[in-house]
């Protein structure tokens, strides 16, 4: 059984990801973040789901919909074009994680929604060289 995720605590220390590891996206990130040297708290979709509330926080965070988070072309049965209320888009999510594009970061104040590897390092000025080494030693 998925666990419902309570409030979401931010520190300038830690970097919180909001992700879904079943992409080759999901999995590269931890260690991505990892380079910047803060506190890392990963959560995967596929085991705690955020709460409407909570995704709702995050829309308004980044001024964006619900939908922005998603890959409705992977759900069977659901038209792109169809438009469906913030608790709807919850529903969709929370029945099919793999659908959630790139991931959720933030640390402090700062908040982002990211689908690529450059854009985690631009956000959060992270040197790709300490990462390169790491991965050699």
């Amino acid at each position: 059984m998925k666990g419902k995720m309570g409030v979401i605590s931010r520190d300038k220390n830690q970097i919180n990801c909001i992700y879904a590891n079943d992409s080759d996206f999901g999995k590269q990130l931890e260690g991505y973040l990892e380079a910047s040297g803060k506190e890392i708290l990963m959560i995967n979709l596929n085991k705690t789901m955020l709460t409407p509330t909570q995704w709702q926080d995050l829309a308004t965070d980044l001024n964006v919909g619900i939908e922005q988070f998603l890959e409705l072309s992977k759900v069977e049965n659901v038209d792109k074009i169809s438009t469906f209320s913030a608790n709807d888009y919850v529903t969709i999510l929370e029945n099919n994680p793999k659908i959630f594009k790139g991931a959720i970061v933030m640390n402090g104040d700062k908040t982002a929604h990211i689908t690529s590897v450059t854009e985690v390092l631009e956000y959060f000025d992270i040197d790709s060289t300490g990462i390169e080494e790491k991965s050699h030693s």
